[in-house]
Protein backbone atom coordinates (compact mmCIF):
# COMPACT_ATOMS: atom_id res chain seq x y z
CA UNK A 1 0.00 0.00 0.00
CA UNK A 2 2.76 2.44 0.99
CA UNK A 3 4.91 1.48 -2.05
CA UNK A 4 1.98 2.08 -4.43
CA UNK A 5 1.34 5.52 -2.93
CA UNK A 6 5.08 6.32 -3.23
CA UNK A 7 5.04 5.46 -6.94
CA UNK A 8 2.01 7.69 -7.51
CA UNK A 9 3.91 10.50 -5.81
CA UNK A 10 6.82 9.95 -8.20
CA UNK A 11 4.41 10.18 -11.14
CA UNK A 12 3.04 13.47 -9.83
CA UNK A 13 6.59 14.80 -9.63
CA UNK A 14 7.31 13.57 -13.14
CA UNK A 15 4.15 15.19 -14.58
CA UNK A 16 4.96 18.54 -12.95
CA UNK A 17 8.46 18.56 -14.47
CA UNK A 18 7.17 17.33 -17.85
CA UNK A 19 4.58 20.09 -18.02
CA UNK A 20 6.84 22.88 -16.73
CA UNK A 21 10.05 21.65 -18.42
CA UNK A 22 11.82 23.37 -15.56
CA UNK A 23 12.80 21.74 -12.26
CA UNK A 24 12.65 24.98 -10.29
CA UNK A 25 9.14 25.89 -11.41
CA UNK A 26 7.97 22.30 -10.93
CA UNK A 27 9.36 22.31 -7.37
CA UNK A 28 7.45 25.52 -6.58
CA UNK A 29 4.29 24.02 -8.07
CA UNK A 30 4.68 20.95 -5.84
CA UNK A 31 5.55 23.06 -2.77
CA UNK A 32 8.94 21.39 -2.33
CA UNK A 33 12.61 22.18 -2.94
CA UNK A 34 14.48 21.20 -6.08
CA UNK A 35 16.91 18.55 -4.72
CA UNK A 36 14.21 16.14 -3.43
CA UNK A 37 12.28 16.63 -6.69
CA UNK A 38 15.37 15.66 -8.71
CA UNK A 39 15.79 12.62 -6.45
CA UNK A 40 12.22 11.46 -7.12
CA UNK A 41 12.78 11.72 -10.88
CA UNK A 42 16.02 9.74 -10.56
CA UNK A 43 14.24 7.01 -8.59
CA UNK A 44 11.47 6.83 -11.20
CA UNK A 45 13.99 6.62 -14.05
CA UNK A 46 15.82 3.87 -12.17
CA UNK A 47 12.57 1.91 -11.63
CA UNK A 48 11.62 2.22 -15.30
CA UNK A 49 15.09 1.69 -16.64
CA UNK A 50 14.88 4.61 -19.05
CA UNK A 51 15.95 8.24 -19.14
CA UNK A 52 12.88 10.48 -19.09
CA UNK A 53 14.46 13.92 -19.50
CA UNK A 54 17.36 15.36 -21.45
CA UNK A 55 18.94 17.96 -19.19
CA UNK A 56 21.29 20.78 -20.09
CA UNK A 57 22.22 24.09 -18.52
CA UNK A 58 19.72 25.86 -20.75
CA UNK A 59 16.72 23.52 -21.08
CA UNK A 60 14.92 20.37 -20.05
CA UNK A 61 13.32 18.22 -22.75
CA UNK A 62 11.33 14.99 -22.66
CA UNK A 63 12.86 11.93 -24.22
CA UNK A 64 10.66 9.63 -26.34
CA UNK A 65 10.23 7.45 -23.22
CA UNK A 66 9.23 10.53 -21.24
CA UNK A 67 6.68 11.64 -23.86
CA UNK A 68 5.06 8.20 -23.79
CA UNK A 69 5.02 8.05 -20.00
CA UNK A 70 3.42 11.51 -19.73
CA UNK A 71 0.29 10.31 -21.56
CA UNK A 72 -0.06 7.13 -19.51
CA UNK A 73 0.85 8.74 -16.18
CA UNK A 74 -1.70 11.53 -16.61
CA UNK A 75 -4.43 8.99 -17.37
CA UNK A 76 -3.38 6.80 -14.44
CA UNK A 77 -3.46 9.68 -11.96
CA UNK A 78 -6.87 10.83 -13.22
CA UNK A 79 -8.29 7.32 -12.82
CA UNK A 80 -6.75 6.89 -9.37
CA UNK A 81 -8.20 10.22 -8.22
CA UNK A 82 -11.58 9.24 -9.66
CA UNK A 83 -11.43 5.89 -7.86
CA UNK A 84 -10.73 7.62 -4.55
CA UNK A 85 -13.59 10.08 -5.15
CA UNK A 86 -16.03 7.27 -5.99
CA UNK A 87 -14.99 5.32 -2.89
CA UNK A 88 -15.60 8.36 -0.68
CA UNK A 89 -18.96 9.02 -2.33
CA UNK A 90 -19.99 5.39 -1.87
CA UNK A 91 -19.06 5.58 1.82
CA UNK A 92 -21.37 8.59 2.14
CA UNK A 93 -24.16 6.93 0.15
CA UNK A 94 -23.67 9.30 -2.80
CA UNK A 95 -22.63 6.80 -5.49
CA UNK A 96 -23.54 3.32 -6.68
CA UNK A 97 -26.31 1.50 -8.54
CA UNK A 98 -29.91 1.17 -7.35
CA UNK A 99 -32.38 -1.19 -9.03
CA UNK A 100 -35.99 -0.34 -8.10
CA UNK A 101 -38.93 -2.56 -9.00
CA UNK A 102 -42.36 -0.92 -8.99
CA UNK A 103 -45.95 -1.95 -9.56
CA UNK A 104 -47.44 -0.39 -12.73
CA UNK A 105 -49.75 2.03 -10.90
CA UNK A 106 -46.74 3.57 -9.13
CA UNK A 107 -45.32 4.56 -12.50
CA UNK A 108 -47.97 7.20 -13.15
CA UNK A 109 -47.00 9.74 -10.52
CA UNK A 110 -44.45 8.36 -8.06
CA UNK A 111 -41.57 6.86 -10.06
CA UNK A 112 -41.06 10.00 -12.21
CA UNK A 113 -40.91 12.12 -9.04
CA UNK A 114 -38.37 9.75 -7.49
CA UNK A 115 -36.22 9.70 -10.63
CA UNK A 116 -36.17 13.51 -10.81
CA UNK A 117 -35.33 13.85 -7.12
CA UNK A 118 -32.47 11.37 -7.48
CA UNK A 119 -31.07 13.25 -10.45
CA UNK A 120 -30.78 16.35 -8.27
CA UNK A 121 -29.95 14.83 -4.86
CA UNK A 122 -27.82 11.83 -5.93
CA UNK A 123 -26.42 12.56 -9.40
CA UNK A 124 -23.68 9.90 -9.09
CA UNK A 125 -26.20 7.12 -8.38
CA UNK A 126 -27.30 5.05 -11.37
CA UNK A 127 -31.07 4.59 -11.03
CA UNK A 128 -32.54 1.49 -12.70
CA UNK A 129 -36.37 1.30 -12.42
CA UNK A 130 -38.26 -1.75 -13.65
CA UNK A 131 -42.02 -2.30 -13.88
CA UNK A 132 -43.09 -5.56 -12.21
CA UNK A 133 -45.88 -7.25 -10.34
CA UNK A 134 -45.63 -7.39 -6.54
CA UNK A 135 -44.70 -11.08 -6.35
CA UNK A 136 -41.96 -10.52 -8.95
CA UNK A 137 -40.57 -7.65 -6.88
CA UNK A 138 -40.40 -9.85 -3.78
CA UNK A 139 -38.64 -12.66 -5.63
CA UNK A 140 -36.16 -10.23 -7.16
CA UNK A 141 -35.42 -8.59 -3.79
CA UNK A 142 -34.64 -11.96 -2.24
CA UNK A 143 -32.44 -13.03 -5.16
CA UNK A 144 -30.55 -9.74 -5.15
CA UNK A 145 -31.63 -8.64 -8.64
CA UNK A 146 -33.44 -5.69 -7.05
CA UNK A 147 -32.38 -3.42 -4.21
CA UNK A 148 -35.70 -1.67 -3.54
CA UNK A 149 -39.33 -2.08 -4.48
CA UNK A 150 -42.60 -0.16 -4.50
CA UNK A 151 -45.45 -2.55 -3.73
CA UNK A 152 -49.11 -2.12 -2.84
CA UNK A 153 -48.94 -4.27 0.29
CA UNK A 154 -46.37 -4.69 3.07
CA UNK A 155 -44.15 -7.73 2.62
CA UNK A 156 -44.26 -10.06 5.62
CA UNK A 157 -40.89 -11.72 5.17
CA UNK A 158 -38.02 -11.74 7.70
CA UNK A 159 -35.48 -10.60 5.08
CA UNK A 160 -37.57 -7.77 3.63
CA UNK A 161 -38.30 -4.46 5.32
CA UNK A 162 -41.47 -2.54 4.39
CA UNK A 163 -42.15 1.14 4.98
CA UNK A 164 -45.44 2.77 4.05
CA UNK A 165 -44.70 5.79 1.85
CA UNK A 166 -48.15 6.44 0.31
CA UNK A 167 -51.60 6.29 1.90
CA UNK A 168 -54.10 8.03 -0.35
CA UNK A 169 -57.85 7.83 -0.95
CA UNK A 170 -59.62 6.53 -4.01
CA UNK A 171 -61.32 8.93 -6.39
CA UNK A 172 -64.14 8.34 -8.84
CA UNK A 173 -63.11 8.35 -12.51
CA UNK A 174 -65.99 9.23 -14.85
CA UNK A 175 -66.69 9.96 -18.49
CA UNK A 176 -67.07 13.73 -18.77
CA UNK A 177 -70.79 13.55 -19.66
CA UNK A 178 -71.74 11.12 -16.88
CA UNK A 179 -74.58 12.30 -14.58
CA UNK A 180 -72.44 11.75 -11.46
CA UNK A 181 -70.16 14.59 -12.55
CA UNK A 182 -73.00 16.91 -11.52
CA UNK A 183 -73.82 15.14 -8.23
CA UNK A 184 -73.15 17.25 -5.12
CA UNK A 185 -71.33 14.54 -3.13
CA UNK A 186 -71.07 11.17 -4.90
CA UNK A 187 -71.12 8.11 -2.64
CA UNK A 188 -70.49 4.42 -3.13
CA UNK A 189 -74.26 3.88 -3.11
CA UNK A 190 -74.41 5.90 -6.33
CA UNK A 191 -72.37 3.18 -8.04
CA UNK A 192 -75.08 0.57 -7.55
CA UNK A 193 -75.79 -1.01 -10.93
CA UNK A 194 -73.36 1.34 -12.68
CA UNK A 195 -71.20 -0.01 -15.50
CA UNK A 196 -67.84 -0.42 -13.80
CA UNK A 197 -64.30 -0.88 -15.13
CA UNK A 198 -62.30 -2.92 -12.64
CA UNK A 199 -58.97 -4.65 -12.14
CA UNK A 200 -58.44 -8.21 -13.35
CA UNK A 201 -58.22 -11.24 -11.07
CA UNK A 202 -54.86 -12.45 -12.36
CA UNK A 203 -52.89 -9.15 -12.27
CA UNK A 204 -55.13 -6.63 -10.52
CA UNK A 205 -53.71 -7.47 -7.13
CA UNK A 206 -54.27 -5.14 -4.21
CA UNK A 207 -56.43 -2.63 -6.09
CA UNK A 208 -58.88 -5.33 -7.14
CA UNK A 209 -59.06 -6.58 -3.54
CA UNK A 210 -59.82 -3.06 -2.33
CA UNK A 211 -62.62 -2.66 -4.86
CA UNK A 212 -64.25 -5.93 -3.87
CA UNK A 213 -63.96 -5.17 -0.15
CA UNK A 214 -65.43 -1.69 -0.65
CA UNK A 215 -68.43 -3.00 -2.53
CA UNK A 216 -69.00 -5.77 0.01
CA UNK A 217 -68.85 -3.28 2.90
CA UNK A 218 -71.63 -1.20 1.29
CA UNK A 219 -73.66 -4.11 -0.03
CA UNK A 220 -73.55 -2.88 -3.60
CA UNK A 221 -72.83 -4.69 -6.84
CA UNK A 222 -71.77 -2.55 -9.80
CA UNK A 223 -72.01 -4.19 -13.19
CA UNK A 224 -68.45 -5.15 -14.13
CA UNK A 225 -68.17 -4.51 -17.85
CA UNK A 226 -64.41 -4.93 -18.18
CA UNK A 227 -61.44 -5.92 -16.06
CA UNK A 228 -57.88 -4.91 -16.92
CA UNK A 229 -54.53 -5.05 -15.14
CA UNK A 230 -53.22 -1.48 -15.15
CA UNK A 231 -54.58 1.87 -13.99
CA UNK A 232 -53.68 3.58 -17.26
CA UNK A 233 -55.86 1.06 -19.12
CA UNK A 234 -58.69 1.55 -16.59
CA UNK A 235 -58.59 5.29 -17.27
CA UNK A 236 -58.49 4.77 -21.03
CA UNK A 237 -61.62 2.59 -20.78
CA UNK A 238 -63.41 5.23 -18.71
CA UNK A 239 -62.31 7.88 -21.18
CA UNK A 240 -63.79 5.72 -23.93
CA UNK A 241 -67.17 5.76 -22.20
CA UNK A 242 -67.22 2.11 -21.12
CA UNK A 243 -68.07 2.89 -17.50
CA UNK A 244 -66.84 4.42 -14.24
CA UNK A 245 -64.09 3.28 -11.88
CA UNK A 246 -62.30 3.93 -8.59
CA UNK A 247 -58.62 4.75 -8.93
CA UNK A 248 -55.88 6.00 -6.56
CA UNK A 249 -56.03 9.78 -6.09
CA UNK A 250 -52.55 10.20 -7.61
CA UNK A 251 -53.95 8.93 -10.94
CA UNK A 252 -55.60 12.33 -11.36
CA UNK A 253 -52.36 13.54 -12.94
CA UNK A 254 -53.53 11.61 -16.03
CA UNK A 255 -55.73 13.85 -18.14
CA UNK A 256 -57.76 12.66 -21.14
CA UNK A 257 -60.30 14.41 -23.36
CA UNK A 258 -63.38 12.58 -22.03
CA UNK A 259 -62.18 11.87 -18.49
CA UNK A 260 -63.00 13.63 -15.23
CA UNK A 261 -62.52 12.89 -11.53
CA UNK A 262 -64.67 13.40 -8.44
CA UNK A 263 -63.99 12.90 -4.77
CA UNK A 264 -66.06 10.14 -3.22
CA UNK A 265 -66.65 9.26 0.43
CA UNK A 266 -65.27 5.84 1.41
CA UNK A 267 -64.56 4.21 4.78
CA UNK A 268 -61.14 5.28 6.05
CA UNK A 269 -59.84 1.73 6.19
CA UNK A 270 -60.03 1.51 2.41
CA UNK A 271 -57.05 3.41 1.07
CA UNK A 272 -54.57 3.04 -1.75
CA UNK A 273 -51.26 2.32 -0.05
CA UNK A 274 -47.73 1.99 -1.38
CA UNK A 275 -44.79 0.48 0.48
CA UNK A 276 -41.08 0.93 0.01
CA UNK A 277 -39.69 -2.59 0.30
CA UNK A 278 -35.99 -3.13 0.88
CA UNK A 279 -34.00 -6.26 0.18
CA UNK A 280 -31.47 -7.68 2.63
CA UNK A 281 -28.39 -6.51 0.71
CA UNK A 282 -29.14 -2.76 0.87
CA UNK A 283 -30.81 -2.38 4.24
CA UNK A 284 -27.77 -1.33 6.27
CA UNK A 285 -25.79 0.65 3.69
CA UNK A 286 -25.33 4.45 3.51
CA UNK A 287 -26.80 4.40 0.00
CA UNK A 288 -30.02 2.80 1.25
CA UNK A 289 -30.29 5.42 3.99
CA UNK A 290 -30.01 8.20 1.38
CA UNK A 291 -32.51 6.47 -0.92
CA UNK A 292 -34.98 5.95 1.91
CA UNK A 293 -34.69 9.62 2.89
CA UNK A 294 -35.10 10.80 -0.70
CA UNK A 295 -38.12 8.63 -1.47
CA UNK A 296 -39.96 9.39 1.77
CA UNK A 297 -39.43 13.13 1.27
CA UNK A 298 -40.63 13.01 -2.33
CA UNK A 299 -43.80 11.09 -1.44
CA UNK A 300 -44.53 12.86 1.87
CA UNK A 301 -47.58 14.71 0.52
CA UNK A 302 -49.24 11.39 -0.33
CA UNK A 303 -49.16 10.06 3.23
Amino acid sequence: MAKSAYELYQLRCFIAVAEELNFRRAAVRLNMTQPPLSRQIQLLEYAIGETLFERSNREVRLTPAGESLLVSASDLLQRSEHAVLMARQAARGEAGDVALGFVPSAGIEFVPRIALAMRHALPQVTFKPAEMMSYEIVQSLLSGRLDLGLTRTARRHPEIESLQVVNEPFVLALPAAHPLTRAADPTLADLRDESFVGYSADRGGFLREQHLALFASEGIAPEIVMEVSQTMTVLACVNGGLGVSLVPASAQSVQMANLTYRSIATPKRFRSSLYLTIGPKKRDTPLYARMRETITQVLAEFR
